[in-house]
């Protein structure tokens, strides 16, 4: 299966770059990746794309920014980050892995609720890159804010470290 992304999202990290430095950063980064415009939102991109934008991140202005772009994407992506903002996590976890299938053709995302008060997303074949891993940090902790719920993230297992899959933990009160 090809890894394909959805412009949105690609849109929405260069749209995070431009907040925190500006056009010229927007400008830096695409020249870097050799592209000459932006993303449209509604066509899907190889991966690779947002893959190589997190890279430029960590490289350019320091591994955390790969955590905070994550949370900018998750609280900035279009009438999606506007509804979550009137749901509790609970109804926005369980919305999760079909939210994620309408953006990105690959991988599989589950969401375990056995234990109260702990949510565990595991992402099946959908981090390559430390980066990546990061990144879904960010939008776990960035989901978390925008519906006001109190908790903390952890990455319980990680495949780029030789799980089998990602895992990310949330306690939350």
């Amino acid at each position: 299966m090809e890894r394909r992304v959805r412009g949105s999202v690609l849109n929405a990290y260069l749209k995070y770059i431009r907040v925190k430095w500006g056009e010229g950063g927007v400008k830096a980064c695409l020249k870097d990746l050799g592209l000459t415009h932006d993303f449209k939102d509604g066509e899907y991109y190889h991966d690779e794309m947002r893959e190589n934008v997190l890279r430029w991140l960590s490289r350019t202005k320091g591994r955390e920014y790969s955590q905070d772009a994550g949370k900018y994407v998750v609280k900035n992506l279009g009438i999606l980050a506007w509804m979550v903002r009137f749901v509790n996590v609970q109804t926005l976890v369980e919305k999760f892995p079909q939210n994620y299938s309408e953006v990105y053709t690959f991988g599989k995302v589950t969401v375990d609720l056995s234990k109260d008060k702990v949510i565990a997303f595991r992402l099946y074949d959908v981090n390559r890159i430390e980066e990546s891993c990061l990144s879904w940090l960010g939008v776990c902790k960035g989901a978390l804010e925008m519906t006001n719920t109190k908790g903390d993230v952890r990455e319980t297992k990680c495949l780029v470290k030789g799980d089998q899959y990602c895992e990310f933990t949330v306690d939350y009160e």
